[in-house]
């Protein structure tokens, strides 16, 4: 970040507030020096032979099949670091694969089989990229494979995959139990940052990992809702459990991104399968005295889910919690409202004519 940049444009817009700039000529010298800088970042040539400008951030094509489309796998960088991609991410939306792996450092990870001289051995051998001769640094795939990069990448295309049995070093962090299967999760870092993951085979149970350090609540299964359709997307809704409580979401989020909260009687419908940190909001009220439908909130104040209506739109005040095991509606308080005393037409006669007698009197001479 260029925080002399930052600084000299606060200094410009301060100037523009106060009347001294106008803004259509700072955007202009902005826009001259802006372009003379993307022409230079674009270099001469394409791709990975351009020269000059910025380095080039091109995929690497690997032997590495998607596991969801079986196209072949490509190394990224991304902001959060070495990733693999699916190859078909570029494809038009109805072909688009958003595969990806993540990639573990190979500094964190050994070979099962391994003893001390091989780990010694192995920081001594340094594998060398078959193109341009550079270091390579190894990833963990998974259990069996491990992938090789130049060093040089996204520069050099040089890749080898190497096959055996992995494994991660050993794990002194911490763990939880997982709410799935009962196994042991463990601390782990992905491209968003860190979570807890199950260890146990073919549990795929995560657990995000709060700002203030803790585990974010376990959250119960999606339920399908074939019958309830999108209203913007041609999907159906899935009842999902998130950080805020329950929500509708598409089936096919993120491509299709519909969401709405949900109505309790839609909740109703399904609270046979509803987890038993639910069950109270199919309970709920289904509507108000007016007959409107009673839709599911979150109040972030409170931390609480509670039921709510509106009408053409807006809130109409009538709202129900959860509390001692019981839904209960609040009687509404009558806001307060200032009272205005007004002028009598006798007060108003009387000051009226006290002004032009004022206005009338001639000024004394001393």
């Amino acid at each position: 970040m260029d925080y002399g940049f930052t600084a000299g444009m606060e200094e410009k817009l301060d100037e523009i507030a106060e009347g001294h700039k106008n803004w259509k000529d700072v955007l202009d010298d902005f826009y001259s020096d802006f372009c003379v800088q993307l022409e230079a970042a674009k270099g001469e040539g394409e791709g990975k032979s351009a020269v000059g400008g910025m380095r080039a951030n091109i995929p690497t094509d690997t032997d590495v099949a998607c596991p969801t489309c079986g196209r072949q796998m490509q190394v990224r960088t991304g902001a959060t670091g070495v990733f693999l991609g699916c190859s078909g991410y570029g494809l038009s939306p109805k072909e688009r694969c958003t595969q990806t792996l993540n990639l573990i450092p190979g500094d964190e990870t050994e070979d099962a089989a391994a003893d001390d001289d091989d780990e010694a051995r192995r920081l001594v051998d340094v594998r060398r990229c078959g193109i341009c001769q550079s270091a390579m640094e190894p990833y963990l795939i998974d259990e069996t494979r491990k992938l090789h990069i130049c060093g040089n990448n996204p520069d050099c295309a040089g890749f080898e995959i190497e096959t055996g049995e992995f494994k991660l070093k050993g794990y002194d962090g911490p763990t939880l139990e997982c709410d799935k299967c009962g196994a042991e999760m463990q601390l782990k870092t992905g491209r968003f940052g860190k979570y807890f993951g199950c260890t146990a085979e073919g549990c795929k149970n995560t657990r995000k990992l709060l700002r203030n350090g803790e585990p974010a609540p376990p959250k119960a299964d999606p339920i399908p809702m074939p019958d309830l359709r999108c209203e913007k997307v041609d999907d159906f809704y899935l009842l999902r459990d998130g950080a805020s409580g329950i929500f509708l979401a598409a089936s096919q989020f993120p491509r299709n991104r519909e969401t709405r909260a949900p109505l309790v009687r839609e909740v109703a419908s399904v609270a046979d399968q509803l987890d038993p940190k639910h069950r109270y909001l199919a309970d709920a009220p289904a509507e108000d005295p007016q007959g409107n439908p009673a839709q599911i909130r979150y109040s972030r104040k409170t931390r609480e889910q509670y039921v709510m209506t509106e009408s053409d739109g807006k809130a109409t005040g009538w709202k129900a919690f959860y509390r001692s095991g019981e839904w209960e509606v609040p009687e509404k308080v009558p806001p307060v409202r200032k009272t205005i005393r007004k002028k009598t037409k006798a007060a108003k006669k009387k000051t009226k004519t006290a002004k032009k007698k004022s206005a009338g009197t001639p000024a004394t001479q001393p």
